[in-house]
């Protein structure tokens, strides 16, 4: 790599991590490049991540002046980040992936500006993901309001029973 293209290198990576709540550290040695290809399109196919293997020297730059500085001490070795707004997704994918593949070994994270152990991102991944709770709250309200519904219906039902009733007792 040219200076020109670290430099460009940096930016970008420090541009995309000024934007992410969430960034994952992992240890990628043994895996073949076929398997990191499947590990970064199972990332982008079903969360909106970002994966990419780290130059360490390089990835320490771009994290300077950002949350994930407090991270710095995990780069060293073969590392690989995941970054995104979506801590939930992206972790389920990357657990997932590792308890698939022993070679991957996740080394810890931030989100927001809190550091993360492996079990934190673990717990992470057990966690319903945006669209299920949005699934769920959608459902809490539909059967709300069928409920509601029925119970106004059924007492105006009554109410018209009783009222005719006593209105044909009168007569």
């Amino acid at each position: 790599m040219q200076k020109a293209e670290k430099k460009e290198y940096v930016e970008q990576m420090n541009s995309a991590l000024k934007t992410s709540e969430f960034l994952l550290i992992a240890d990628y040695k043994g895996l073949n490049v076929s398997e990191i290809s499947s590990l970064r399109d199972e990332i982008k196919t079903n969360s909106d991540s970002n994966f990419r293997v780290a130059k360490n020297t390089l990835i320490k730059r771009a994290i300077q002046d950002t949350n994930f500085k407090i991270v710095e001490k995990l780069f060293t070795g073969p590392t690989s980040v995941a970054y995104s707004n979506d801590p939930v997704s992206t972790s389920k994918v990357v657990v997932k992936f590792a308890k698939d593949n022993e070679k991957l070994k996740i080394l810890g994270g931030v989100m927001g500006d809190q550091e993360l152990s492996v079990d934190d991102i673990k717990q992470l991944a057990s966690l319903p993901s945006m669209d299920e709770v949005r699934a769920k709250i959608v459902g809490l309200i539909v059967s709300t309001q069928s409920n509601i519904v029925s119970v106004l219906s059924s007492n105006q039902s009554n109410l018209v029973r009783v009222i005719k009733n006593k209105f044909e007792n009168n007569n």
